[in-house]
């Protein structure tokens, strides 16, 4: 069964552009170069420009606590805190009908 984390947070008006590009050209690579990634995808909201969703899907659980345990998340995190309006938020879920 896949695996999947959400976080979602609020960025700052003024820095949303280079969060965007900090998350596309670094961190989004890395996730996907990381054992066990099936997808990740950044999302920004239409109606409120300043909400945002990281999404990342495992192959396991597994996978995803390696990456989470190997310093990776909280690195790629680190990269980006400069532009959050408040703390993150994360939700994970067991995915179906993901190959």
């Amino acid at each position: 069964m896949a695996f999947v984390r959400i976080g979602r947070f609020r960025a700052l008006p003024d820095r949303m552009e280079e969060l965007r590009a900090i998350y596309e050209l670094e961190a989004i690579p890395a996730i996907r170069a990381a054992k066990g990634n099936v997808s990740a995808v950044l999302l920004q909201d239409h109606a409120e420009r300043e909400s945002f969703m990281a999404i990342t899907i495992w192959s396991g659980v597994e996978d995803a606590e390696r990456y989470e345990s190997s310093g990776q998340a909280s690195a790629m995190v680190d990269k980006i805190r400069f532009a959050f309006a408040g703390p993150p938020v994360l939700n994970t879920y067991d995915a179906f009908g993901i190959a």
